[in-house]
């Protein structure tokens, strides 16, 4: 694969996956002002903590073989059939191992989640089972490159499920768990059609050891998922904890405002990993480092955007009683840590392709254990802007770790240093946005002219990525 086509590959073919991730959840976003005012501020926090359940329950059930899955169709000895077998094997496992925890719910609920077991966590811990199919199927389709029934299959999954969520609630008059029980529905849906598309076609075939070869790549990678999706969700425990269960659905809100661009560079690597893994070893720093490059300028574009626009997003997503002008530094905060996750992300894939992912099992818990630390220490500031600062740390530490881990592991070097001007860059503009008033005529037209000129930037850079 050209070096010089590399980034059109992740950014354009890549596109069709970021928006089968992206837009489904954008949608959920257009669900979440009716939710916030129809269940008030302590029962969304209750579905805060419920989502933060299906996210790592997920993570955690799926074993790490939705990687092992798209590396086995690419790179191992049984290709697709094997990772076709991956999918199914992987989906009833996790199964099995959803419905032990769902028994034992009431023992580890308060002192995990600082919220007594109820019957809403018990239909997000479900949908943990439903999600990680969903994750499995994914991957095998992006061995395929099929992004329509992945854009379909993720449709179902995130938005679906909240819409049928809503429509309980509305229909009850009732509370966060009919909003959930929506959740299980729509995640079930959507893992049972992933694992038809997956063995439409072919039949799942394995060969010796593949199952254990999967696991031994896979389980590694466990902690290092976990303690990504905890870079945001961890935040909203500390926040329930020290601040409240009606601050930690305030938290919730800014953070999935604020970590969306991340949401949006994490997407792209269904394009990504397989335009790294594709290359030839002898070309794929040189690929590296183009698609890093360009990645990261992108980033800062949506970064910077998100963070200036904070004041009228926010708005859209949460009623007064919210008080959503107070969470605008927040975001500005959580939004630089997307451009810092370029470099962290750069390196995993050179960590995953060498197939020795053993160190991610403590590089990445020891990052977010060091960044949730300083967090910790924030929040008994009593400022959630303070405690927020933790989001950009972890990827900071995440970066540093991985790229000693890829130092160790991999075959292949590349020049980090490319990132360095869009990381201070992006860094800049969202703080700018964190720290410009969010309130009066004059301040927010500027935020708007800011967020415009990103824009124009944005379009400038996709189109010299694909006119080169």
């Amino acid at each position: 694969m050209s070096t010089t086509n590399a980034s059109r590959d992740v950014l354009g073919r890549g596109s069709l996956y970021t928006l089968g991730t992206v837009a489904p959840i954008l949608a959920n976003v257009l669900v979440t002002p009716i939710v916030t005012r129809v269940l008030g501020r302590e029962e969304y926090g209750i579905v805060a903590i419920g989502l933060i359940l299906v996210q790592v329950g997920a993570m955690v059930v799926g074993l790490g073989l939705g990687s092992s899955i798209t590396r086995q169709g690419i790179m191992g000895r049984s290709g697709v059939d094997g990772a076709r077998a991956l999918v199914l094997q992987g989906s009833v496992l996790s199964a099995l191992l959803v419905v032990a925890a769902v028994l034992a719910g009431p023992l580890w609920s308060e002192p995990v989640l600082s919220v007594p077991w109820q019957s809403g966590l018990a239909f997000a811990a479900l949908a943990a089972a439903g999600f990680a199919a969903v994750l499995n199927a994914q991957a095998f389709l992006r061995v395929q490159d099929r992004p329509v029934p992945f854009v379909v299959m993720s449709g179902v999954a995130t938005l679906g499920g909240p819409l049928l969520g809503l429509a309980l609630v509305l229909w009850h008059d009732s509370d966060a768990d009919d909003y959930l029980f929506g959740l299980l529905l729509g995640y079930l849906a959507a893992g049972l059609a992933g694992l038809v598309l997956a063995l439409r076609g072919g039949r799942p075939r394995t060969a010796r050891g593949d199952f254990g070869r999967a696991l031994r790549i896979g389980l590694p990678a466990v902690p290092h998922l976990v303690a990504l999706l905890l870079v945001q969700n961890a935040l909203v425990i500390i926040a329930t904890r020290y601040f409240g269960v009606e601050n930690g659905g305030r938290m919730q809100i800014a953070l999935l405002l604020g970590a969306a661009p991340a949401l949006i560079v994490s997407a792209l690597n269904n394009a990504w990993a397989p335009v790294v893994y594709r290359t030839p070893e002898a070309e794929r720093g040189a690929a590296l480092e183009r698609t890093a490059r360009d990645v990261a300028m992108v980033t800062v574009a949506l970064s910077g955007g998100v963070a200036l626009l904070a004041p009228f997003l926010l708005r859209f997503l949460a009623p007064v009683q919210f008080a959503p002008a107070e969470l605008v530094p927040v975001v500005g905060v959580t939004a630089a840590g997307a451009v810092v996750s370029v470099a962290y992300l750069a390196n995993v894939h050179l960590v995953f392709a060498s197939g020795r992912s053993t160190g991610l099992a403590f590089a990445s818990p020891v990052s977010l254990v060091a960044g949730l630390a300083v967090a910790v220490l924030l929040a008994r500031s009593g400022s959630m802007t303070a405690m927020a600062v933790g989001f950009p740390l972890i990827y900071l530490a995440l970066a540093i770790g991985t790229s000693l881990l890829r130092r160790r592991v991999s075959p292949t070097g590349w020049r980090e240093t490319v990132l360095l001007l869009p990381i201070l860059a992006g860094v800049a503009v969202c703080t700018l946005g964190a720290l410009l008033p969010a309130e009066g005529v004059g301040w927010l037209v500027a935020r708007f002219g800011l967020a415009v000129g990103l824009g124009v930037v944005l379009l400038w850079l996709v189109r010299r990525i694909f006119r080169r």
